[in-house]
Formats: C-alpha cells, structure tokens, sequence
C-alpha cells in the first residue's frame, strides 16, 4: 500500500498494480480498513488517469468498508471525492448532494478540517452557475471562518482566492483584492500563487495601474514557466493580454492571445479557447480586421458547442432544501424517540406492577388446585412420565431424520459443485492452453538459440560471426516479448475468472433506475473519451418517468450496466465498419419502461451487429469475438449471473449491419 502511494501521481499504472495486491491481501485476512484506504487509493490513481467509471466503483468499494468499520471520517472523505468526480464529468446534481452528505456527516463528529472542506467543495458548484455566486459567496465566507478557526493556511489561502475571484466577477475590485492578497501572502510563489497573481493583474489593469498591473502578471507567468504548468500559463496569458488589450497595445495583445491559444488547444482547455477566440475577434474588429474577427467568432462558437450546458438551478435550490430538511427532520426524529422512551419507561412500570398482581393471584390459585388435587398426584406423575418417555422417542426419531436430511442435501450440493467445478475447469484449460503453449514454445526456441550463441562463443575468436550473435540475440528479446504478452494474457483471464466467481456482499436498497442509468451511460462515455480522443459517438436516453424504485445492490446492476454500455460503445467505434459506413453517426441509446409487474432497461447501437452463428454464446464464459489479449470473455457471462440472481432477464435482438440491442427485466417486487 505504502509502495503504492509512492507512484501515485508519477506513475498511476504502477501504483495501481501494488493497490491492487494490497486489496489481495486484505480480502485474505479480511482486514477492513486497510481493504477501504486501499479501494480509495486505487480509486484516486482510476481518477487521475481519467477512468471515472472505475475510479467511481472503487471508491463506493471504499465506502462500502469504511461504512462496516463505523469510520465517519473515512465516509466523509470518500464522499467528497465521489462529489469531485461526478463535478469533473459534469453532473453538478449528483456531486452537490455528495457533497452535502460529506458535510452532515462532517458535522456529526464536528471534524473541522472535513467541514471547511465540503463548504469549500459546495461552494466551487454553486459557483459553476453565474446565477448562484450569491450562494457561492456564502459557502465560501463559511468555509474561510472555519479554515481561520484552526489556523489551516492551506485552507485559508483557498477559500479567500474564490472569494477573491466573485468579487472580481461581480466588478467589487477593493474587496477582490482585499482576498487576493490574503490569499497571496500564504502562497506565494507556489503554483496556487498564478491565480491570485492574474486577477490583481486584471484588476489593475480594469483600474489604470498599468505598471503594478504588469508587475503582477509577470510574476504569475514567472511561476508558471518555472512550474511547467500549461494550463495555469495559459490562464495568465489570457490575463495579460486583457491588460494589454485595455491599454491600448492591441499588436501585442495578439501575440499573446495567439500563444495562448495553442497551449489552451494543447491542453483542451475548451473554456479558455473561447475566451482567447471572443477576445481575438474583439481586438480584430477593432483595429479593422474584420475577416479574422468573423473567424475567430466562428471558431469561438464551433468550441462552445462542444461545451456540454446544463441549468441546475433548481436541482441546487432543491438539494440544499433537502439539506436543510433532512437536519429539522433528524431533530424531529430525537425528540421523538426521547419521547417514546419515556412512554416505554412509564408503560414497562405498569406492566411490572401488573405482573407482580398476576403472579400473586396465579400463586393463590395454584395453591388451591394443589390442595384440592393433591389425592390424584400420584397419577397425574405417571401419566406425565409417560408422556415424557413418548417425546423423548419422538426426538430422537425427528433427530436422525435431520441428521439424514443434511447428509443427503450435502451429497446433494457437493454434486452440483463438482459438476460446476467440471464445466469451469474445462473452459479454464480451452482459454489458458493457448498462451501457455506460446509461452513454452517461444521458452524452447530461446533456449536453443542461447545455446547457439554459447556454441559459437567456444570458437577462436576470429571466426565469430558478431552480426549472426546479434540477430540470434534480437529473435531471443523479440521471443521473450511475446512470452510476456502472452503471459500476460493468461494473467487476465485469471483475474476475469476470480471476478466472475466474486460475491456481491453490499446490501439491497431502494434504487432509482433512472439515475443509476443515466450516471453508468455518463461514465462509460466519458470513459471512451478518457482512451480514445478521436471518439466522435453520441449517446441518447429514454426514460420512463414514472418508473418506480427497484430492491437491488447499486453496484451489482451497476457493473451489468457498465460491461454492456462499454460493449455498445466499442461497437459503435469499431474502425472496419466506420469506414463501411461514413455517413452514419455512431449512436447508443439508454431507455427504461414500466412494464408493469417488472422493469426493463434497453441498451441498443447502431454498430455491426451480431452474427445470428455465435448470438447463442455470448453469455457464455470465455466466449469474445476481441482479438487476442483484448478481452476475457466473462464480461456478458458475469452480467447474466448477476440479473439472473435478481430472478430477472437479459435478452438481445441484434441484425448484422444494423445494430444490437440488450433487454434486461428486473421484477419490481
């Protein structure tokens, strides 16, 4: 774990792999909290390579742990990085309610550091919205007192320069400075300092201060350069040119727009290239260049319409409703159970006293037919003793049944697992033959060629043929390549088969499918974008608005979503058929319906489709029509196992050429 964390951020991939045989060992010795910091780390290395399905299931894995071990602090932090995650793909819904529940919990055991932060967090969304910087305001001035409270600088140099930036924004430049100075003198010359430093920049130069306008902006870029930070560089040179703009220098104000352009393109800083194009098209128009202006305005909108919109207005107001609510009702909730508690004291009393009258007057009647039946006890003994002797076989008897009964439902069961353990067994040694005899056939020739090279080593030195060693040499590193892949290869299925063979232990809870749908379509398409830039497939919904909530584990129906939206996804960008078919527009649509006695959600592409020869076997183990090394084929198996312990179905209805779609119904009840 520790080895782990050293990667971290240098080298996610390796860190990732030391995560993962922490994970290994805590499952071994079912150590729980090192299972949740480990789920959390591989999460944060999912994230940073911008695999945000992954890293989103990772860190519900972390919660999970850290939920069973009662570690408030742990839930509270897994919390914010879940808000974070879903704020970088843009569902600012989802991660103010994270970030919500991250701060309720923060408050329960009154942990500073964890509130000052969800204020922080909270405020960064609303802030989002230029209609909500009131809101904004308000969490950040929070988050800032509590920072100060316990002197966090950190914290504290935060939360003034996002105060700093809304005053900016609102054209309060005395109050932005007043914060952008605070935040300043705590970080100056680290790469936090570029903000601030841009902004007094800005400010100046909106005020006339020409020469401290430059001084700061200088400053700023200084660090940046220093720093190799594109994006915080192209922040201050958008800053700059601004300043320059308002100066007057327009020929210099170009040359800085034009640099900054290329470093917004190269770091798909998309926000940030608008703003260099609408101010290229403003000084253009300007100086009379009006053809550039027009371009640079077209190109100013082509960007913005990459730019995903959506209004959360009332979703904000809504959740911070809630927020407030749920607080009254948790109130409610204490003084109501107070309550009940002092009617359950008053009303066990009661029953004491009553207890204590009916057993003295049971006592009184006992005695009675003790007195007046004390001639016939002799008899009612031996007719007690009878029966006694009649249960006591009777037990017996019910006791060798059941020890029969188990006997035979373990036979029972012990077959079913052998002619399970049979059929896996069998599709293991089909799946894993093949790479092992690569691996055994290339180790062969290897070392055969070795042997050649020691061979002609024994030989005087000038007959050694160095080119004919070096070309043996290169075939033995090209061989001991493909044994690795290979290898590698055989590693994967493995794994796929310890995941397919994995039990679920969350718990069911009450689950919008909607939101569960639309959230895992999110991540697997973000996720596409993530490995493949050139990715240019759109995704559409269709949800039934009346759909009503589903008994299920989030997780489980989650990775059923996840493995066949990210096979749509893969369809729908296969090369081949793109090429086959130009003009069609890869798409895959997500839809639910309320059928009534169950639910079903359709998954559908408009890819190649699949061949009516193999549709039969997809759900099977190992089946995958990947090349080599590319898949396992346990993700449709593992998927089918899963709704099928649901007491649900999964079907597919597919025509070659024109697309597939998958059916899975879950029950309601």
């Amino acid at each position: 774990m520790e080895i782990g964390l050293e990667f971290l951020g240098s080298d996610n991939k390796t860190a990732i792999e030391y995560f993962d045989q922490a994970i290994l060992l805590g499952q071994k010795v079912n150590y729980k909290k090192g299972l949740a910091s480990a789920y959390n780390a591989r999460g944060r290395a999912e994230a940073a390579m911008g695999n945000f399905q992954e890293s989103i299931l990772n860190f519900q894995e972390a919660l999970k742990y850290f939920h069973e071990i009662n570690d408030l602090t742990g839930e509270a932090n897994i919390l914010s990085n879940l808000g974070s995650i879903y704020f970088m793909t843009g569902n600012s819904s989802r991660a103010l309610e994270l970030h919500f529940e991250s701060l309720k919990i923060s408050e329960e055991i009154d942990n500073k550091l964890r509130i000052g932060t969800s204020l922080n967090n909270i405020g960064t969304v609303y802030q989002k919205n230029s209609s909500n910087l009131i809101e904004a305001l308000t969490f950040f001035k929070k988050s800032l007192e509590v920072f100060q409270g316990i002197d966090h600088t950190p914290g504290i140099a935060t939360s003034a320069m996002n105060i700093g930036e809304i005053y900016y924004k609102e054209l309060k430049y005395d109050s932005a400075i007043y914060f952008h100075q605070l935040a300043l003198e705590l970080c100056d010359g680290t790469i936090d300092a570029t903000f601030p430093l841009t902004q007094l920049g800005e400010i100046n130069g909106e005020m006339g201060n020409f020469q401290k306008a430059f001084g700061f902006h200088r400053r700023s870029l200084e660090i940046s350069e220093r720093l190799d930070a594109k994006f915080d560089l192209t922040q201050g040179l958008l800053g700059l040119a601004k300043t320059q703009r308002k100066r007057g220098d327009f020929e210099a104000a170009i040359l800085t727009l034009e640099r900054a352009k290329l470093l917004a393109i190269e770091t798909d800083a998309k926000d940030e290239l608008v703003d260099v194009y609408l101010n290229l098209a403003e000084i253009e128009a300007i100086t009379g260049d009006y053809k550039a202006a027009y371009e640079n305005e077209i190109n100013a909108k082509g960007v913005k319409e990459e730019i995903a919109k959506s209004s959360t207005d009332q979703m904000i107001r809504q959740l911070q409703f809630d927020f407030e609510l749920d607080k009254k009702e948790a109130e409610i909730e204490l003084l109501q159970k107070d309550t009940e508690l002092k009617n359950a004291a008053v009303f066990n009393q009661r029953i004491i006293i009553f207890t204590s009258l009916g057993g003295l007057l049971m006592f009184v009647i006992i005695s009675i037919s003790l007195y007046r039946n004390n001639l016939s006890k002799q008899k009612a003994n031996r007719l007690l003793q009878i029966q006694k002797e009649e249960i006591h076989v009777q037990r017996e008897n019910v006791e060798s049944a059941f020890e029969q009964l188990k006997s035979a439902q373990a036979q029972l069961i012990q077959s079913e697992k052998m002619a399970s353990l049979g059929e896996l067994t069998a599709g293991i040694a089909h799946e894993i033959q093949n790479p092992l005899n690569f691996v055994n056939n290339f180790s062969e020739v290897s070392s055969e060629m070795i042997v050649e090279i020691q061979e002609a080593r024994t030989k005087k030195q000038d007959r050694i043929d160095v080119e004919l060693e070096n070309e043996i040499l290169r075939d033995v590193k090209r061989n001991l390549e493909k044994i690795t892949f290979h290898g590698k290869r055989a590693d994967a299925i493995v794994k796929g088969m310890l995941e397919h063979s994995r039990k679920s232990s969350g718990e069911k809870v009450p689950t919008d499918l909607n939101n569960l749908s639309d959230e895992f379509l999110r991540l697997s398409y973000h996720g596409m974008l993530a490995k493949d830039k050139t990715f240019t497939g759109v995704f559409k919904t269709n949800f039934d608005p009346d759909l009503p909530k589903v008994n299920v584990i989030p997780q489980d129906i989650g990775r059923v979503l996840l493995n066949i939206i990210n096979n749509a996804f893969q369809a729908v960008n296969n090369s081949e058929f793109i090429i086959q078919n130009s003009e069609l527009k890869p798409l895959v649509t997500v839809s639910t319906k309320n059928l009534g006695d169950k639910i079903e959600i359709s998954i559908g592409d408009n890819g190649p489709g699949i061949p009516d020869s193999i549709k039969d076997k997809i759900f099977q183990p190992f089946f995958t029509t990947k090349p080599t090394g590319q898949g396992t084929g346990l993700g449709l198996s593992l998927s089918y196992d899963i709704i099928k312990s649901y007491g649900g179905e999964i079907d597919v209805v597919s025509v070659v050429g024109e697309g597939s779609e998958f059916k899975i119904s879950l029950p309601i009840s």
